[in-house]
């Protein structure tokens, strides 16, 4: 008895062993595929490039999910959309919700029924980032609040927000969040649509607020 049990347990060790070679394996395989040249562009306040936006948020997006083993989504047109309706709204009420005043397009359900899209299950991630690349923890220095000029306490200087950059912020923080991290890991989803909208009127020289809508 002891023998058997102590034979299974070795074997169940090599099991998890090659699972976890295998888990790491396909990890390390995981590239941010479709990261579009334009990406390293500043975020503009007017005028936002939603498609390289879009790009450059859906390879983060499925960068994550090949990490997890899951496969990619696809870009949705009719999501894009009503993504867009929604920051747009946030961003005029400088509020972050998943409820808004837009009609047929006041919440969650609403808006993914809206895209068009015959689906069976949908659901839905907000955000908002500070224009410039503050991050979580980062202590600021405001040398000149009327001209958007930032550092570090060290002095380094704080600079506005990429594509790029802003695309890996959020994504880093949805993926922080459970309830955000469960809907970017769904295996279910099959299609995606993000927006970006700018406020203004918010501290340190505005800030973007953000939607993300899937369907499966």
């Amino acid at each position: 008895m002891i023998i058997r049990c102590l034979n299974s347990a070795v074997k169940l060790s090599v099991f998890v062993a090659t699972a976890l070679f295998l888990s790491l394996s396909i990890a390390q395989a995981c590239t941010r595929v479709g990261l579009p040249a334009g990406a390293s562009q500043i975020v503009p306040t007017k005028n936002l490039n939603q498609s390289l936006f879009n790009q450059a948020v859906l390879s983060e997006v499925n960068y994550v999910r090949c990490k997890a083993g899951i496969g990619p989504v696809k870009l949705a047109g009719g999501l894009i959309n009503v993504a867009g309706t929604h920051a747009a709204w946030m961003a005029s009420k400088s509020h972050l919700s998943h409820k808004s005043t837009i009609r047929g397009q006041s919440s969650v359900k609403e808006r993914v029924l809206a895209s068009g899209l015959r689906v069976r299950r949908g659901s839905e991630n907000i955000g908002n980032v500070p224009r410039y690349q503050f991050g979580g923890s980062t202590r600021i220095r405001i040398k000149s609040n009327s001209r958007c000029e930032f550092t570090t306490t060290s002095g380094k200087v704080i600079a506005p927000h990429s594509y790029a950059t802003l695309a890996s912020q959020i994504v880093d923080m949805w993926m922080n969040s459970p309830g955000h991290r469960k809907n970017v890991l769904d295996r279910h989803a099959t299609s995606v649509g993000h927006a970006i909208d700018f406020d203004a009127r918010a501290s340190h020289c505005g800030q973007y607020y953000l939607a993300q809508n899937f369907a499966g």
